[in-house]
């Protein structure tokens, strides 16, 4: 047959060389073309899981961050408490040191009115009875040692420290050897005590056992001499006169005390 015009045209046109490629080598060249696409969708894939873990990493970051911050706060705290606690204690250790050299003092002071009246009795026991008065009749007030004495222990009961201090040192510049001098000079010691002369108080109740060893007065003079030297922050003195109360006069009141605060500094 005779080519016509439009069969030359056809003949003429050039079909791609794949597209004559049979149907299953053509699905196999498809495939090569989406594998790049498949391996674009994978890293963004992967920039997005790094982008959340980077995410997590930053979140866990912030709350350690914030853990740690209420750990140190509650770290703080429990120290802060426990500072107070330890303040709490020590003041009522303070607290209760105190109430108990209160009621030594009440118990001195006791004492002091026992010995006043067994002085009394003695007294009124040995004077000679007027003519007319039968024995032991009579009242003796124990002579001007005792009346000045007395004045000065009421002022020392309201509170008027100086107006005591002016009749005890009475007491003992003009009566030394007298029963009530010891007691005169502990007192006398306190209110130095009292008014922050403490170098001046260790010296006065020192004086007690130098010059009175037999007193009733010495245990508790030596044993606010360890209280004194204790409170200046010298423990090995404190502890001296404390142990000399405890062995030398184990039975007395001062003993008991003496050996409470020897256990608190050893």
């Amino acid at each position: 047959m005779k080519n016509t015009p439009l069969s030359t045209a056809v003949d003429r046109i050039r079909i791609p060389e794949w597209a004559r490629i049979g149907g299953g080598v053509r699905l196999l060249l498809l495939g090569l073309l989406l594998v790049p696409l498949a391996a674009c969708a994978t890293k963004g894939d992967m920039r997005s899981l790094q982008e959340e873990v980077r995410t997590l990493a930053e979140r866990q970051e912030a709350l350690m961050r914030e853990i740690q911050a209420d750990q140190r706060a509650q770290a703080d705290s429990l120290q802060m408490l426990a500072g107070r606690f330890g303040e709490h204690r020590n003041q009522l250790s303070r607290t209760l040191r105190d109430m108990e050299d209160q009621l030594f003092m009440v118990s001195e002071l006791v004492g002091v009115s026992q010995q006043e009246l067994a002085a009394l009795r003695d007294q009124m026991d040995r004077r000679p009875a007027p003519m007319g008065q039968p024995p032991g009749g009579g009242l003796d007030a124990g002579g001007e040692a005792q009346e000045i004495y007395d004045d000065a222990m009421t002022q020392y009961g309201r509170g008027s420290t100086a107006s005591a201090r002016i009749g005890l040192e009475e007491v003992v510049e003009r009566f030394p050897n007298h029963q009530l001098t010891p007691s005169a000079r502990y007192f006398l010691a306190d209110i130095m005590v009292q008014n922050d002369e403490i170098e001046d108080a260790i010296d006065a109740f020192l004086e007690i056992p130098e010059y009175h060893p037999e007193a009733d007065r010495v245990p508790a003079a030596l044993y606010r001499v360890g209280l004194l030297y204790r409170e200046l922050g010298d423990n090995a003195e404190a502890r001296f006169y404390l142990e000399r109360v405890v062995n030398t006069w184990p039975d007395s009141a001062a003993a008991g005390m003496a050996q409470r605060v020897l256990d608190e500094i050893t």
